[in-house]
């Protein structure tokens, strides 16, 4: 008779929500692909130097197209499925993960105060000739009996897991934030200083995970299966089958219904669930990258040949009467919570102080690309402007309007304004700013996502709150396809 397999209620717990996690990671992962659903191993991301596609769109040749347009929809697999929910998605992406990666801390430290973590960790070199002998088992249906340790095959699976897969998702997961690589643009060296890697690795990744719940579920039930019943509901194999297929059971439900609910309850009111689930993690990424600032030092060899449109120019009378003329008669207005207000044309912005900077340039549907970019920084449009004390926020305001006729607006902390690369760029590659990326100026501001950055600028204002702007999330990509405010990973 074997002996009963015992395992701790707080290891069955964590199992349990690890499951949850890493099914909403992988979901909400899929509609964050399918945002930029290429992968590449350069940061110089082209239309077609990727090393694997999904979906079937191919840009044109003969006409402007932005990165909106290469967006795929992933279909009810993803959370919550449908084009264009990004936004969603990455909450569901950050909520859940803050989660999994607590969860993960406390197996970590249970295997490490419990001493568990032998049984884990291989220590003997020849594991891995038994794991090819016990997977010859499995394949030829001579199923090795299950005992109080895990067999080899199971021994560096799990360890791989833990102590590898796990890792490189989040530290690649990391080196996705635009905020920490531009204040560590070293932190890129782990990826051969290329983001593209980070990104096709986070993908590989969760490839991975998917690959190992697929193969596991399948062992779990194919094989022991009462054995593995009891363990992962009760954590004893010498409970009553009949309790624990029951708690399994209702383990399954749950999780379905659970991710049903998540879809529709997103589909139905993101506004609500981007309030819900930014409210939990924004505190975590504030706390983690709203501190730094962008020390990007890139050089001339390092300009990407090709840099992708996001949003096409403006088409609005008042706009083309400007760009006809050179913009001669456009005039930069600087207002609201400030002791001094500003009308500046383009002749003078550029007589001004210039700076330049050599920066990377990170998209929140996942493309990147450097470029160089010349204007005036912000800073000194603060000093020159003389901001109130209640002045919190800086709210840029651009020509460029939508289809419902919303205009195009972001905000950033005038905390944001000292930093030495939040500039108003007047100048891409040493020549003047094309139409299509913004001209007259936009903003570059390289800690945050491209969405941040405002093109078309027609006026700046110091504001306390922007809750009186547009939908009162403080920006157009906010109020109207609910991305988050901080964009800082």
């Amino acid at each position: 008779m074997e002996a009963s397999v015992h395992l701790p209620i707080l290891v069955v717990v964590l199992h349990l929500i690890n499951l949850f996690c890493l099914v909403v990671l992988i979901r909400s992962g899929i509609q964050i692909l399918y945002d930029h659903p290429k992968l590449y191993w350069t940061d110089h991301t082209t239309d077609d130097n990727h090393w694997l596609r999904f979906g079937k769109k191919i840009m044109p040749k003969d006409k402007l197209w932005t990165s909106l347009d290469e967006a795929e929809d992933p279909g009810k697999l993803a959370l919550p499925g449908g084009t264009h929910n990004l936004g969603a998605g990455r909450h569901w992406h950050f909520a859940t993960a803050i989660i999994w990666v607590i969860t993960g801390l406390l197996y970590i430290g249970y295997l490490l105060v419990t001493g568990q973590w032998q049984r884990l960790i291989p220590t003997d070199i020849s594991v891995f000739s038994q794991a090819i002998d016990t997977m010859y088992h499995y394949l030829t249906l001579n199923i090795p009996a299950e005992g109080a340790t895990y067999n080899p095959l199971q021994q560096l699976t799990y360890a791989g897991v833990v102590f590898i897969l796990a890792p490189i998702s989040i530290i690649s997961g990391l080196a996705l934030s635009p905020a920490l690589v531009a204040k560590y643009p070293g932190f890129l060296k782990l990826f051969g200083n290329r983001r593209q890697v980070a990104r096709s690795l986070h993908f590989l990744a969760m490839a991975g995970f998917s690959l190992f719940i697929l193969i596991h579920v399948t062992m779990a039930i194919g094989f022991h299966f009462y054995d593995s019943v009891k363990r992962i509901t009760l954590g004893n194999t010498g409970v009553d089958f009949g309790l624990a297929l029951t708690l399994f059971l209702m383990a399954i439900i749950l999780l379905v219904a659970f991710n049903i609910w998540a879809s529709v309850f997103t589909l139905n009111d993101q506004a609500k669930l981007r309030s819900i689930l930014t409210r939990f993690y924004t505190p975590v990424v504030r706390a983690l990258f709203g501190w730094m600032k962008s020390e990007q030092k890139y050089s001339k060899k390092d300009i990407s040949p090709f840099f992708r449109v996001n949003g096409y120019p403006p088409t609005t009378q008042e706009y083309e009467r400007l760009k006809a003329n050179d913009f001669k008669d456009w005039r930069l207005k600087v207002e609201g919570l400030v002791d001094n207000k500003l009308e500046l044309s383009l002749r003078q912005i550029k007589d001004f102080r210039k700076h330049n900077q050599i920066t990377k340039h990170h998209c929140i549907q996942g493309w990147s690309a450097v470029a160089e970019w010349g204007g005036l920084p912000m800073k000194d449009i603060v000093e020159m402007c003389r901001p109130q004390k209640n002045a919190k926020y800086v709210v840029f305001h651009s020509y460029d309007i939508d289809e419902e006729g919303q205009p195009y607006y972001s905000s950033l902390r005038l905390d944001d304004m000292y930093d030495a690369q939040t500039i108003l760029a007047y100048e891409m590659n040493g020549k003047k700013l094309p139409i299509e990326h913004g001209a007259p100026i936009r903003l570059r501001c390289e800690k945050k996502w491209g969405y941040k950055m405002a093109k078309y600028i027609r006026s700046i204002e110091f504001v306390e709150s922007f809750e009186h702007i547009g939908k009162g999330r403080g920006g157009h990509r906010e109020d109207n396809v609910f991305f988050d405010w901080e964009a800082s990973i």
